[in-house]
């Protein structure tokens, strides 16, 4: 989807940049976007005329590319922006949430002065007076002497251009920044230099921000950062089955002229949607392929606000750009079928949007069963019981029931990343429900039971220290030893004759569960139920079990004594006075 010239530049620097500059602009632009950091940097002044090349980037391809090498190597680089370009840098950085950041103001100003005194004059030329009221209005103090005698003047340790207004720099570091600045501003505009002082004396500096902060978003609109109330329609839910009929969806549109060109950063993450990536890289008519741009671009900035990432956070702009990657992916091998033909059909037909739409959709669906689950018999609505999940099971269930839903990774919240990630959600929806229903139904076990009983001379000492792996282990050692499958609690004493019937042993000694055993337990489980689906959660959350008893009490030489406070996997009664 983007042709990038082949070419590549020869290692010698003063070949490479004979060749770039035999290049048309357009191919050397195109060379620049395919590079980044110090490389992109390099690049970009192997040019003739490096400010064409600078000025024709992507405001956001500029942003990244001096946070990836540092501002102040970037000097030379800032200094060759447009006004447009260099105050999208500042509205990026400046702000924190509705907040100006004082310690990026600071550092932001002393680059500006850095860079070039010609740019310091262009930005103050050119930069919205109010903006820059703003900047100030949080560093300075001004006032006027009317009435006071100037012979006094040396008495009063205020900064002064014009012995009219005078300034209290609030820090030293504020007045190493600003007093150079203001000299600038006096030198090239007095006129002007006086209206700002007035500014700095009349205006509120919450009315200020107030109104510095809507510009900036309004800027940033422009650039295609919408208000967060738009962004979040990326998450509004739409039927899969709905997208996938076409009924009542508008087509696709033919793209408008470019206003600006797409940043390049949003289409180096193909590889966190493969099957939508691949597909998008078939799509070869350039009006397509403007057009999928274009929505993508729309659909990764609406995902960066919709997430409240601030724009200078690199990383939460990546993890949001890979999670659009994430449910197109799941979105477009749902609405296909995973038919490759059928796929590229629906890129040329679909809003991108829309796709990603339905693949957040799948998400609230599994959200939704879970939430039926939870509000179901067992369970009774209560959240607290999800306690008695084992953990990597009340992670799962606690990641599909958050407001968006997750899918937990050794412990970690990610993205649904395809439709196998979606169908193993399901399986365990499914598990989860099955397990507690037989639970239920088989051994009269709830939550509200283990709240009632006495747990008096038992470990665990309470409900919450409870697992369903635990009941069902307990259930089923009862069964083994008297011939009931009971959830009540095993007698210390006969922990040794549980083991000696559960165990054989490797040629290291440790405790293996007989296999003759387990497939013993697993017919005999399967004949409790009749369903097929059904009988194969059961067996596997028996085998889950068991692995977990093999490994807790595997270990445990034969015949030696076991502290009950400090194993897990079965309910053991001690009496009180042992």
């Amino acid at each position: 989807m983007i042709d990038y010239p082949s070419l590549l530049l020869p290692e010698d620097p003063k070949e490479a940049r004979k060749a770039f500059q035999s290049l048309p602009v357009q191919s050397q632009l195109e060379l620049v976007l395919r590079s980044r950091g110090k490389e992109r940097l390099d690049t970009l002044f192997l040019s003739e005329h490096p400010e064409e090349l600078v000025q024709a980037l992507p405001e956001q391809e500029l942003f990244l590319t001096i946070k990836e090498v540092g501002e102040k190597d970037c000097l030379d680089l800032i200094s060759l922006t447009t006004p447009e370009q260099f105050q999208y840098l500042l509205d990026i950085e400046f702000w924190k949430r509705d907040q100006l950041d004082s310690e990026k103001v600071l550092h932001w100003i002393e680059i500006l002065l850095e860079s070039d005194e010609k740019k310091a004059v262009q930005f103050i030329r050119t930069a919205d007076p109010e903006f820059i009221a703003l900047i100030l209005k949080r560093f300075l103090l001004v006032t006027t002497l009317e009435g006071e005698q100037t012979e006094s003047m040396d008495r009063i340790p205020l900064f002064t251009l014009d012995q009219y207004y005078f300034i209290d720099f609030k820090g030293v570091k504020t007045r190493e920044v600003f007093e150079p600045f203001l000299k600038t501003f006096y030198w090239i505009d007095s006129e002007g230099y006086r209206s700002l002082m007035e500014a700095l004396i009349c205006e509120l500096e919450t009315e200020l921000e107030e109104t510095g902060y809507r510009l900036r978003n309004s800027r940033l609109n422009d650039y295609g950062f919408p208000d967060f109330e738009e962004a979040l329609e990326i998450y509004h839910f739409i039927n899969p089955d709905t997208l996938m009929k076409g009924e009542g969806l508008p087509a696709a549109e033919a793209p408008e002229a470019l206003k600006r060109e797409s940043p390049a950063y949003y289409l180096t993450f193909y590889g966190e949607g493969p099957f939508f990536s691949a597909l998008l890289s078939q799509i070869d008519d350039p009006q397509e392929q403007d057009r999928l741009k274009q929505e993508l671009t729309a659909l990764c900035n609406k995902a960066i606000v919709a997430e409240a990432i601030a724009l200078s956070n690199l990383s939460g702009m990546e993890r949001a750009i890979k999670k659009v990657y994430h449910y197109l992916n799941v979105g477009l091998q749902y609405l296909s079928g995973e038919d490759k033909k059928k796929a590229v059909e629906m890129l040329r037909s679909l809003p991108i949007q829309k796709i990603f739409q339905c693949g957040v959709s799948l998400t609230i669906l599994l959200r939704r069963k879970a939430e039926t689950i939870l509000k179901g018999p067992w369970f009774g609505g209560d959240r607290e019981n999800l306690l008695l999940l084992d953990p990597p099971h009340f992670e799962s269930l606690e990641g599909v029931l958050r407001k968006r839903p997750a899918l937990y990774r050794d412990g970690v919240p990610d993205d649904f990343k395809d439709l196998q990630d979606l169908k193993e959600m399901e399986r365990f929806l499914e598990s989860i429900e099955g397990v507690v229903y037989f639970l239920g139904d088989s051994l009269n076990v709830s939550p509200r039971s283990l709240k009632e009983m006495d747990w008096s001379g038992c470990h665990p000492e309470k409900w919450q220290e409870i697992t369903l792996s635990t009941i069902f282990l307990t259930a089923l050692a009862n069964r083994i030893l008297l011939g009931k499958f009971q959830f009540e609690a095993i007698e210390k004493a006969r922990l040794n004759d549980l083991f000696s019937h559960l165990f054989e042993r490797e040629g290291q000694g440790k405790g293996v569960i007989r296999m003759e055993l387990r497939n013993g337990l697993r017919e005999w489980l399967s004949s409790m139920e009749n369903d097929p689906q059904g009988r194969g959660h059961l067996v596997a959350f028996q085998d889950f079990c068991l692995d977990l008893f093999e490994e807790e009490f595997g270990k445990v030489p034969p015949g030696e004594e076991i502290d009950p406070r400090f194993v897990k996997g079965l309910l053991i009664y001690q009496p009180l006075n042992k």
